[in-house]
Formats: C-alpha cells, structure tokens, sequence
C-alpha cells in the first residue's frame, strides 16, 4: 500500500515539475512580449516608424503567456483542493486551507488579467467609405490617416 502511496506522490511532483516548466515559459514569453515593445518605441525614438510596424504583434504573445498562467495555475488550484480535501485535523489542516485560500486568489487574479486583456484586444482594421475602422466604428472625424481611435 506504501508503495501505491509512493507512485501517487511522484505522480503529483511530475505534474506539478510540467507545470513549473510552463509556468517558465510563460515568463519567457511575457519577456520576449516587453521586449518587443522596447523595440518598437526605440525605433520609434529613432524615427523609424515603419521598422517599428514591421515587428511582430505582441498580443498573440501575451494572450499565449495569459493562457498558459491560467492553465498552470489552475493545475495548482486543483492540488490544493484535494491536499484540503485529504487533510485530517491541526496544523496540516489549518496550512491546507490557508494554501487553498491564497490558490483561489491568484488563480482568480490571473483569470482577471486575462479578461482585461482580452476586453482590450485589438480589433481587426477593415475600411467601410474609405475611413479606417475598428471594431465597426468609423474613425473619429479630422483623424489622421491610420489613426483609429485606440
């Protein structure tokens, strides 16, 4: 029976080694996503508007980086529902809890940031009687060319 026990914990350190990695790459994206940003503002700086343009998007990156914190941390909500769930009485339980309460917290902070970063997405530009457009909605009257209101 030991050793079943034994198979269960290590089962559980693989997958909570998986998600750590991802988790990781998260942060790697997030950096790559910064960088890009850097970049584009110091061409920018150096009056290279259009070198600027031609660097990736960064919001198909940070909705990557978002995503894979949610599904991670989500993993490690579930690992704290069931350590609450098999803790018996006394301090194991009270630090159980204590560890599911602040699982719920981040978890729930990170499905936040990823709801604000969805609601804040770029809209594809289409053109509708020569103005550009986003999201359906003509741009505002004395813009500039490519100006969008965003």
């Amino acid at each position: 029976m030991e050793k079943e026990a034994l198979k269960r914990q290590l089962c559980t350190v693989d997958g909570s080694l998986l998600f750590l990695g991802l988790l990781l790459l998260s942060v790697g994206l997030s950096y790559w996503g910064v960088s890009l940003q850097r970049e584009g503002l110091c061409r920018i700086l150096r009056s290279d508007a259009e070198g600027a343009a031609n660097l990736p998007e960064v919001f198909p990156i940070r909705l990557w980086a978002s995503a894979l914190v949610v599904g991670c941390l989500g993993f490690f909500l579930c690992l704290a529902v069931r350590t609450a769930r098999e803790a018996g009485d006394g301090a194991g339980a009270a630090s159980a809890r204590t560890n599911l309460h602040a699982s719920v917290l981040v978890f729930l902070a990170a499905l936040l940031r990823l709801d604000d970063l969805l609601k804040n997405a770029p809209r594809p530009e289409c053109r509708a009687g020569g103005a550009l457009t986003r999201g359906g909605e003509p741009a505002a009257a004395g813009s500039p060319p490519g100006y969008s209101g965003w």
